[in-house]
């Protein structure tokens, strides 16, 4: 009779390999870490979208050894929630193993968790403000850029780059109609190399800092992201409905002073006086 722990089923659970979590420790002041906006206990749970089974020599080997313009997909485990980056090349940080109790909550996020084809994924990065109204801007090139550039400053609302793009066309439309095309090529030309310069730094002229970066399918699928960290963070136009509502703290009631002195105290300040 066979022993319970000896069944096909024991043996093939024994030797199927655990899943390897490894959590951040240390990051590095200067590194491609900081760039994506990981930070100190972060979880890496998945590698290509698949759970890791090996070591920390053999994960900081994938990554070293990853392509440079397709890069390693991690999928990364915080305060609960998963969300995906595209790291191309070393991150610049140091690893240790997991805690059982995070290993097993990240595993099971893991697994309730559908990933997509790893080719439908694209970048993003957002922006933040003080008033958590947040940017969000698509890092893959986009061809209105390029062909239709007034339309696509209008859409990423760089108001002040479209004043000046009008202006010049107005200018040279005026000079001569060669110019204006000539114009209009280069101003294409020039749009389609610095789009993404373009949006972060005006962003930053408006007091919005990076805030995370992310690696999704759409902008309705970053924004559920971000809500998962700041539930009270704003989109315009948002994906994922209002922000959760700012909790209105009661305000403390000062007591005023009195300016009306005790009956007693003028009669006691007089009675020295009168004394004699």
């Amino acid at each position: 009779m066979l022993n319970p722990a000896e069944t096909p089923q024991a043996l093939d659970a024994a030797v199927q390999p655990q899943n390897s979590v490894f959590a951040i420790k240390d990051i590095r002041p200067i590194c491609r870490a900081r760039t994506l906006r990981l930070e100190t206990d972060d979880v890496i749970v998945a590698v290509d979208g698949k759970p890791f089974y090996g070591d920390i020599d053999l994960l900081l080997d994938e990554i070293f050894e990853c392509d440079s313009q397709t890069g390693i997909f991690l999928t990364i485990f915080r305060e609960g929630s998963l969300f995906h980056v595209i790291a191309r090349g070393p991150l610049g940080c140091a690893f240790e193993y997991a805690k059982p109790e995070i290993a097993s909550a990240a595993s099971k996020k893991l697994a309730e968790t559908t990933i997509a084809p790893l080719e439908e994924y694209r970048i993003f990065e957002v922006l933040r403000d003080i008033n958590r109204k947040c940017v969000i801007i698509d890092t893959q090139p986009s061809m209105a850029a390029t062909f239709a550039s007034p339309i696509w400053l209008i859409q990423n609302r760089l108001w002040e780059v479209l004043l000046a793009v009008i202006l010049i066309y107005a200018v040279t439309l005026t000079v001569s109609w060669m110019l204006f095309v000539i114009v209009i090529v280069l101003l294409a030309l020039y749009f389609r190399q610095s789009q993404l310069t373009l949006q972060r730094s005006f962003n930053l002229m408006r007091q919005r800092q990076m805030w995370m970066i992310v690696a999704a399918r759409s902008v309705k699928e970053v924004q559920e992201t971000c809500r998962q960290f700041d539930p009270k963070s704003i989109y315009n136009p948002s994906f994922v409905g209002a922000p959760e509502a700012e909790e209105v703290k009661p305000k403390k009631r000062r007591r005023r002073k009195s300016s009306q002195k005790p009956a007693g105290a003028s009669t006691a300040a007089a009675s020295p006086l009168q004394s004699e």
